[in-house]
């Protein structure tokens, strides 16, 4: 019997070997993650470089394992969690310079138990995540910003910013931070970045580039248990490497 001819496509030689020999079948699944798994071998280290840049600090912090999960008022040994995370094909940290320039005032609105509605203030502060893959040694690195309110409740930056403009454009993180801390604080973004980049090559860790994040993979699909090509979008190479699971 003849084998079918593979599908011609432009990705890099490293990133298609890799998804080639993630998903030999073509079906996106959640990888094991073991204690003898390059990953879990790889994060400690990570974590104590990215804690060690100069002038930064990893302001966030998640494994990639799901599960139940309480916030701060709650009794992890007499309530039920407040909800369940899914798991990711990813670990992630969040990395932001202690410089000014990358801090912003925020505020959100909640509501009390009479139904009036309250400010709570807080701090945002603008840095990178950085992402690395369970499926392969690559690793995400993308301009995002936290926000920690006063109440204790915080913003969870993932491998996407999701900022759209009036008309629900999705807009470019770069030229939207570029706009709001100018040509000064994004060189500090990218003085920080180079940082991590430097931490990463040196753990044998190579970067996705942005324009190859969102290239087709035509062949692939995902298994019932990945959140990924719902809407029946085709498949990327963020979705080959970084995706969520089933809650």
């Amino acid at each position: 019997m003849k084998k079918g001819r593979r599908p011609h496509t432009d990705l890099p030689a490293a990133i298609l070997d890799a998804i080639r020999q993630a998903w030999p079948e073509g079906v996106i699944d959640l990888p094991d993650e073991s204690d003898d798994a390059p990953f879990s071998q790889l994060y400690p280290d990570l974590k104590v470089a990215l804690s060690r840049i100069r002038g930064g600090a990893v302001l966030y912090e998640r494994e990639p394992r799901g599960g139940p999960r309480w916030d701060e008022n709650s009794n992890r040994d007499d309530d039920p969690p407040d909800w369940h995370d899914e798991s990711r094909s990813y670990g992630l940290f969040f990395v932001s310079s202690m410089d000014e320039r990358l801090a912003f005032a925020t505020d959100t609105v909640e509501p009390e138990e009479d139904g009036v509605e309250h400010h709570v203030s807080g701090e945002g502060r603008i840095g990178c995540v950085v992402a690395i893959s369970l499926v392969g040694p690559f690793a995400i690195t993308t301009l995002n910003q936290i926000e920690i309110l006063e109440d204790g409740t915080q913003s969870e930056p993932d491998v996407e910013l999701h900022i759209f403009d009036l008309e629900r454009r999705k807009l470019d993180p770069n030229d939207y931070y570029r706009e709001l801390i100018g040509d000064d604080g994004v060189a500090v973004l990218e003085n920080l970045r180079s940082k991590i980049v430097r931490v990463l090559e040196n753990l044998g860790v190579a970067i996705i580039a942005e324009e190859d994040l969102d290239r087709p993979v035509p062949w692939l699909r995902a298994s019932d248990e990945v959140l990924v090509g719902l809407m029946g979008e085709p498949i990327t190479v963020r979705d080959a490497f970084f995706f969520r699971g089933v809650p």
